[in-house]
């Protein structure tokens, strides 16, 4: 659940930049009590914290996964292809909706109301499972693609860039392993003899 929950936060991590930013401009710009600005730091604090306690939780669980010897599934998908409008996707409908932030209006309780409201939406994104969209996998060089399994089911790829060109040329056989807890992402471990 840990690891779930990790990657469900990292992956509103561009959304928690621009809380930051926003912040630390009311904090710095705008003339604010001692009491808004000392809450405004600990939130900032706070956010900082926790986020880079789940970047290092998340960067070792996805090494875990790479480097795991016994694989959970061994399966060969078919029909390969790249999901390019994913992300735009997952900005338009999670991230942009959030940015509802009024800088004239900062008072405690919308540090509180927003911060609450953004935790409730990270903890239903972690329940929903839709962890294939995180900006660590993007800077660690994985990709969103989806694939028919044997059973004929589509479900979500990660796969490094380098290896999807193997995988097409050559038709390897490569070892997916279920991500995050869920049966419907998989991501593309080594390809190990």
């Amino acid at each position: 659940m840990l690891p779930k929950l990790a990657l469900s936060l990292t992956g509103f991590l561009p959304l928690y930049l621009v809380m930051i930013f926003m912040y630390s401009y009311v904090y710095l710009c705008i003339e604010q009590s001692k009491n808004i600005k000392n809450y405004i730091l600990c939130t900032i604090t706070i956010v900082l914290i926790i986020q880079f306690i789940c970047i290092i939780i998340v960067n070792k669980y996805i090494k875990s996964k790479e480097s795991l010897r016994i694989t959970e599934n061994e399966i060969i998908f078919s029909n390969i292809k790249e999901d390019k409008k994913a992300h735009m996707d997952y900005m338009m409908t999670y991230l942009l909706p959030l940015l509802t932030f009024d800088i004239d209006k900062v008072d405690i309780f919308y540090i509180v109301y927003t911060n609450i409201f953004i935790i409730i939406f990270v903890l239903l994104n972690a329940k929903s499972e839709n962890l294939n969209i995180n900006i660590l996998l993007w800077f660690k060089g994985y990709s969103v693609y989806t694939g028919i399994n044997n059973e004929g089911e589509e479900k979500v790829l990660l796969i490094k860039k380098k290896r999807f060109y193997n995988i097409r040329a050559k038709h390897d056989k490569y070892r997916f392993v279920s991500f995050g807890g869920s049966n419907d992402i998989y991501l593309c471990k080594r390809y190990i003899e």
